[in-house]
């Protein structure tokens, strides 16, 4: 069988072979890209993904994101002219995260390294609650927003 294929055990060895070389260099690509904060990945693979998704999951897998960090670093400096100071606390900016995004409190650090300048997370309470009923996210296509 010159130059024809050949068959048998060895060429799914080679196919397996491929599969996971193909799989460990889009996973690399992926963690560069997402170590790097490039924003153009967020917008143009990251944010799609997440779309394939219902919104409340998609809020979940965001908020699991946050929590360990795999999310664009801000690379904007507030202008000191939106400092402010409320309750001998320092801002450098107005712009935070409001509750209902954040309701256990464990993607505090993700929000802040994004840019926000506060992050309000959901109350104390004895035990646990269950929340509002589900869906609880909505998605506004025409505003490219959410409503939580």
């Amino acid at each position: 069988m010159s130059g024809a294929a050949k068959k048998g055990p060895g060429n799914l060895k080679l196919l397996k072979d491929a599969f996971f070389i193909t799989t460990g260099g889009t996973v690399m690509f992926a963690g560069h890209q997402i170590y790097k904060g490039n924003e153009k990945f967020y917008k143009e693979y990251v944010m799609p993904f997440f779309h394939l998704f219902d919104a409340e999951t998609s809020h979940k897998m965001a908020v699991k994101a946050a929590k360990y960090k795999l999310v664009p670093k801000s690379k904007i400096t507030p202008h000191p002219v939106l400092a402010s100071r409320v309750f001998d606390r320092d801002f450098p900016s107005p712009v935070g995260l409001a509750a209902g995004f954040d309701k256990d409190g464990e993607a505090v650090d993700g929000m802040l390294k994004m840019g926000f300048s506060f992050v309000e997370i959901g109350s104390v309470t004895p035990n646990p609650q269950p929340g509002n009923e589900k869906p609880r996210v909505f998605r506004l296509k025409e505003d490219k927003a959410v409503i939580n």
